[in-house]
């Protein structure tokens, strides 16, 4: 064999080891893979574990699917006008069936485009309801309606809420 000959055959066995590596991929546990097809999003995802892929047509993004969690400090004014500042801690993960509608139409910054203003403005709408006392003594109450606010407001965007919870309510200190 010539050296032209060799230096053929260890292209070509290159090449076939890059597409064969390149016509799969792995998606580990708790993750869900979005395919695009020639850069558009495909309908179907990709539950976790092996699957083939068109080289150089498909590519695959993917997506963490389990508990997260995203703490927040919101400001707002209870009903008797007070300043209310409070630290709150939202538990939540993404619907998996359908992460390929957040990558087409949210993206993958999702926390700072949907959550955190949801949760901002879920804080304001149910602290307006409430005097600065009522804040203390209904609590349980006041984070209930704002996690159902949350809720609502998620759910759309195809984000599932777990728990939410508020870790600490501080007031103006003409109030204290």
């Amino acid at each position: 064999m010539t050296v032209t000959k060799i230096g053929v055959t260890i292209a070509v066995v290159l090449i076939f080891l890059y597409l064969a590596a390149s016509s799969f991929v792995v998606v580990d546990a708790g993750y869900v893979g979005v395919v695009k097809r020639l850069g558009a999003v495909q309908p179907e995802f990709l539950p976790e574990g092996f699957h083939f892929k068109a080289p150089f047509v498909d590519a695959v993004q993917k997506f963490d699917v389990r508990l997260s969690k995203a703490e927040s400090d919101a400001g707002a004014s209870s009903k008797d006008l007070q300043i209310v500042t409070s630290k709150i801690a939202l538990n939540y993960h993404l619907n998996p069936e359908k992460v390929n509608k957040i990558w087409q139409e949210i993206g993958k910054n999702y926390n700072s485009r949907i959550i955190a203003p949801s949760i901002q403005e879920a804080v304001k709408s149910v602290t307006a309801k409430f005097t600065a006392e009522e804040l203390i003594t209904k609590r349980e109450d006041v984070k209930e309606q704002i996690k159902t606010n949350l809720y609502e407001r998620l759910y759309n965007s195809f984000i599932i809420v777990d728990e939410f919870n508020i870790i600490d309510f501080n007031f103006s200190p003409a109030f204290n």
